[in-house]
């Protein structure tokens, strides 16, 4: 919980990449993160507007067989959304389908920001009547 509330302060600093090399440090000492972990690390990144650290960060999870969460996808989504990347946040929300993981109003705001941002209208109003 330490690390994870240490790497969280770095994140409201704006120190992403401080954050990245405490989460990358815990592993090279056996200690494995968790989600909480790695969303801390990962909202740092959002945070810092470095959404493919942000990205790679999720692929990580996957890799070492962590679930990422809604509270995961949110934090990528947002660094997404935040670098006009719009087309990635729609990614995002089909990969949250596809593993049945139900997208907040959290993530459907950052995905429809991120498309309004990029002008992209027509699918802000897709994501739009999609919303629960």
């Amino acid at each position: 919980i330490i690390h994870s509330a240490a790497i969280s302060a770095c994140g409201k600093g704006e120190q992403w990449q401080q954050a990245l090399d405490m989460l990358l440090g815990l592993r090279e000492y056996g200690m494995l993160p968790n989600v909480i972990t790695y969303n801390a690390a990962t909202s740092a990144c959002e945070k810092g507007r470095q959404w493919q650290s942000a990205l790679a960060l999720l692929a990580l999870m996957y890799d070492t067989d962590l679930p990422p969460d809604v509270v995961t996808y949110n934090a990528v989504i947002s660094a997404c959304e935040k670098c006009r990347q719009w087309q990635e946040t729609l990614d995002l929300l089909t990969e949250m389908q596809n593993i049945r993981l139900p997208p907040s109003v959290v993530t459907h705001n950052a995905a429809v920001s991120a498309c309004d941002k990029s002008e992209q209208w027509e699918h802000a109003v897709g994501l739009l009547s999609r919303m629960p």
